[in-house]
């Protein structure tokens, strides 16, 4: 059985993602362009997608236009920060309004996810898979694909133009190994999709004396910055990005991060050595404050 995953919609100019244009006249078409990427996570050498489809629901009582993605392998480690794989590029649709769009995905409950030839970067897999560190193989679920499914918000083709969108999972939030489901992982996505026009990145560096410590898995979340990173931990931030050496032969040279596909607005960045229990002080607490531009790249360091 397919599962099917859906994402959350986030944008500023509505409470659905609608793209300048607006909806248009019957027989008119315009171009849809949609990439993943992730929001990396620890002890996982692979995450392995197999795509199969993108449905997108007229609104009204139109008929379902289906994108065929056969066998469309993807492994979301592979685009961090605001590297994309792009899933379709200016596929034409018809223009106007839908209602929902959803990504169908293969990975069932027992199914055959795995078979992976241990290549790097590459999955030769069957269906949808993770790699955990030291090469260990688990088939991937997602739930509740049988059914309804889980339906990203409603969104606007507009004549003769085009709508750019970016899936940026969060696989921190998502991945799960539930007791008794072993060879099984979950995954329960948390997803956001935004307009690529509506984007910017975080990027910075972080201290030897703050990354390199032992026992530290280092890692920058961003909150918004209403928010106080120390009241409510990482279960509130927007977004995260794993800190890595920027040389591993020499870490005098520091660590470094990327976190892209931020919304435009104001955020605050907080540094953390055990996936965001707490955040160390001198990093600091409340954060680094930073506005995000479109297209741009904003410097947060951690030092």
């Amino acid at each position: 059985m397919k599962a099917i995953l859906q994402g959350i919609l986030l944008f500023a100019a509505s409470a659905g993602l609608v793209a300048c244009g607006g909806s248009s006249s019957s027989g008119e078409t315009g171009l849809l362009s949609l990439g993943v990427s992730d929001h990396p996570v620890h002890d996982i050498e692979k995450v392995c997608i197999t795509f199969d489809a993108i449905e997108l629901k007229p609104a009204g009582d139109g008929p379902l236009e289906i994108i065929d993605l056969p066998g469309t392998k993807v492994n979301l480690l592979d685009f961090q920060g605001m590297n994309t794989f792009p899933l379709v590029f200016e596929e034409e649709v018809p223009a106007g309004k839908y209602a929902w769009m959803r990504l169908i995905i293969d990975a069932s409950l027992g199914g055959s996810g795995g078979g992976d030839s241990g290549a790097p970067d590459i999955c030769d897999g069957n269906a949808s898979y993770i790699v955990s560190d030291g090469g260990t193989e688990h088939n991937l679920y997602v739930p509740s694909g049988d059914q309804t499914g889980l339906k990203l918000s409603g969104f606007t083709v507009p004549a003769n133009g085009s709508v750019d969108f970016t899936a940026e999972w969060d696989l921190m939030r998502s991945v799960t190994s539930p007791l008794g489901l072993d060879p099984d992982v979950i995954l329960r996505p948390h997803i956001r999709l935004v307009d690529n026009a509506e984007v910017g990145a975080l990027s910075g560096t972080v201290a030897t004396d703050l990354a390199g410590t032992d026992g530290c898995t280092p890692a920058v979340y961003v909150f918004d910055n209403a928010t106080d990173a120390s009241d409510v931990g990482a279960a509130g931030y927007v977004a995260s990005g794993i800190v890595s050496p920027i040389d591993e032969n020499d870490l005098a040279q520091g660590f470094g991060y990327e976190i892209g596909h931020l919304l435009v607005g104001s955020y605050e960045a907080a540094f953390s050595c055990d996936d965001g229990v707490t955040f160390i002080a001198d990093a600091p607490t409340q954060g680094n404050p930073f506005d995000i531009v479109a297209g741009k790249i904003t410097e947060g360091n951690f030092q």
